[in-house]
């Protein structure tokens, strides 16, 4: 009797193994199916929003209604001194940085960080990027956005240095950067035009990172795996269960 109990145990558990095998491995093709799709939609409303936004000029209408991604103008002043640098920011293979400039408009808007494009920077040399800075009053333009975001954050970002400038940072964290510049610093930073004078690199901005059509051609490859360990699953338990029947 315990023999067969013994038989019929090791049978059940060779036959849930894979049931459940199956199961969670279609959970997660599934998910990420409909993952990829969801970001598909995403691209496509940002690249809308991209192409419909309307200018605004800063200090028209209270900056927290002012949607992402619109192309935003202002007049005001660069401090000519201070500047956070983002690092690891390649071009065309090479090293270097995205250089941050604190801009303060002269209508009473919140300063705020405006990315003035990419300066070739090797950690190695022991010397900052060199740019030049506008002292005077200009008028800027570009686009509002949130600040950039790293695709894995590995601890905290280091205080600023508020006597040594530039400053270096591996991803850009407003509450640091507020700590020196103070905590009226708008909670989004300005894309500026690259065809502005003070566009350090004059190279156009990415509107996204990933298209909807690549993320849609993830989510069909997601989606084919889900089909082949669906079919994959029925076929191992009809043929369990067919064996079952004839050794009985």
């Amino acid at each position: 009797m315990a023999t067969v109990i013994s038989t019929k145990a090791k049978t059940l558990t060779w036959f849930l193994i894979p049931q459940i095998a199956a199961i969670l491995v279609l959970s997660l093709t599934v998910r990420l199916t409909l993952w990829q799709l969801d970001r598909a939609e995403e691209k496509e409303d940002r690249l809308a929003r991209w192409e419909q936004s309307e200018p605004v000029i800063l200090g028209e209408r209270p900056f927290g209604q002012i949607p992402d991604l619109s192309l935003v103008s202002a007049t005001g002043r660069f401090d000519p001194l201070r500047h956070v640098l983002l690092d690891n920011q390649t071009r065309n293979s090479h090293p270097g940085v995205h250089v941050f400039s604190l801009f303060s408009p002269d209508n009473g808007s919140p300063p705020l960080l405006v990315n003035r494009g990419w300066q070739p920077w090797i950690r190695t040399n022991d010397r900052w990027p060199e740019f030049e800075t506008a002292s005077q009053a200009v008028r800027i333009s570009g686009r509002l956005t949130g600040p950039p975001q790293p695709g894995l954050r590995l601890g905290e970002a280091l205080p600023l240095d508020p006597d040594h400038w530039p400053n270096l940072m591996t991803y850009l964290d407003l509450d640091r950067v507020r700590d020196v510049f103070g905590p009226e610093l708008a909670d989004r930073i300005v894309l500026l035009d690259p065809e502005h004078d003070q566009h350090l690199s004059g190279d156009a901005w990415p509107r996204v990172n990933m298209g909807p059509d690549r993320h849609r051609g993830y989510a069909f490859q997601w989606a084919a795996i889900s089909v082949a360990v669906l079919i994959l699953w029925v076929g191992l338990t009809l043929r369990f269960f067919l064996t079952r029947k004839k050794s009985s």
